[in-house]
């Protein structure tokens, strides 16, 4: 499996003077697994990387490298099924069926089922994937906003 390194999220620790530690507690995880999410060894979770997006007040497409442009954070409450729903439209504007995605993600029918029902949320990567793709917004697929 194949894990996304988000870049910017040691540059903004950095910035901030913190250690892995320092960003570890914010997050309650253990340091290790900061450093895994950091490195790439690991990919972090969207309920994690919103808490990070909105201590250091920057945009999911910011952290994430979507966009250069220094955006904040827009209050986000990660909802699988807004989420879903985001994906079906998404879907169905560009007349792709779901087979297309899964395999594309590498993943199975019924996970992907899954996200577009809104049953679990999509992992970041997924997201990250899908977004870089079709040349969408990380923060706009979260939001309940047209």
């Amino acid at each position: 499996m194949i894990y996304m390194k988000i870049e910017r999220m040691k540059k903004i620790r950095e910035n901030n003077e913190l250690t892995q530690r320092n960003i570890a507690d914010i997050l309650k995880v253990d340091r290790s697994t900061y450093t895994g999410w950091e490195i790439g060894r690991d990919t972090i979770p969207l309920l994690r990387l919103n808490i990070v997006c909105k201590t250091f007040n920057v945009s999911f497409d910011y952290i994430m490298g979507l966009t250069d442009k220094l955006t904040t954070y827009e209050q986000i409450d990660i909802d699988a099924k807004i989420i879903g729903q985001n994906l079906k439209k998404l879907r169905q504007k560009n007349n792709i069926v779901q087979k297309e995605i899964f395999e594309f993600l590498n993943t199975t029918s019924s996970t992907w089922s899954a996200y577009e029902r809104g049953k679990v949320i999509i992992k970041t990567d997924f997201l990250y994937t899908i977004c870089k793709k079709y040349n969408l917004s990380v923060d706009k697929m979260l939001s309940s906003k047209d």
